[in-house]
C-alpha cells in the first residue's frame, strides 16, 4: 500500500473518530440538559415581576407566571407588593441541596445590580437597584419545601 493510500485509510478513521466523540458530546450534553431534576429557569419571570410599573396587573400576565407556582392564586398584589407562595418541586442538584438557598442563589443570578444583605437558613434579602427605584426581593421558608416571595417598593 502506498503512503498515499495509508495516508487517506488513517485521515478517513482519526475523522470518523472524531464524529463518533462529537456525537457522544452532543448527547451529554444533552441528556444534561434535559434533566428532570434540574429547577426551571425563574429568571424571566423575576425580571418581569421587579420591573412591573404596578403588580396588581401581574395577575393576568403569563410573563409573571414563576415555576412551580400551580395558578396566580397562589400570588397576592397591590400597587407596591407582590407576595407568592408555593412549594419547591425540584430535587437537589448535586450542588445545593435546599431550595431556599438555590433560589436565593437564582435571585442573586438575575439581577445585575443587586445586593444581598441578609441570608439565614430561612430567609434571604435582596435590594435590586434599577433605573428608577429600589426593589426589596425577599425569599423565605415557610413550612417544608414551601417557599414564599415578597417583592415590594
Amino acid at each position: 500500500m502506498s503512503f498515499d493510500r495509508r495516508s487517506h485509510a488513517l485521515t478517513q478513521r482519526a475523522a470518523l473518530a472524531l464524529g463518533a466523540a462529537l456525537l457522544l458530546a452532543s448527547a451529554a450534553h444533552a441528556a444534561q440538559a434535559t434533566s428532570p431534576a434540574e429547577p426551571a429557569d425563574v429568571c424571566p419571570a423575576l425580571t418581569h415581576i421587579v420591573g412591573a410599573a404596578d403588580f396588581k396587573q401581574l395577575r393576568t400576565q403569563p410573563a409573571a407566571q414563576l415555576p412551580g407556582l400551580s395558578n396566580a392564586d397562589d400570588c397576592r398584589a397591590n400597587t407596591h407588593a407582590y407576595d407568592c407562595h408555593w412549594r419547591a418541586h425540584w430535587q437537589a442538584d448535586g450542588v445545593v441541596n435546599d431550595p431556599l438557598e438555590e433560589f436565593g442563589a437564582d435571585i442573586a443570578a438575575c439581577f445585575p445590580n443587586i445586593v444581598h444583605d441578609v441570608n439565614t437558613p430561612t430567609r434571604q434579602h435582596f435590594i435590586v437597584t434599577t433605573a428608577d427605584r429600589r426593589v426589596s426581593v425577599t425569599a423565605s421558608v415557610q413550612g417544608q419545601n414551601e417557599l414564599r416571595l415578597r417583592i415590594t417598593r
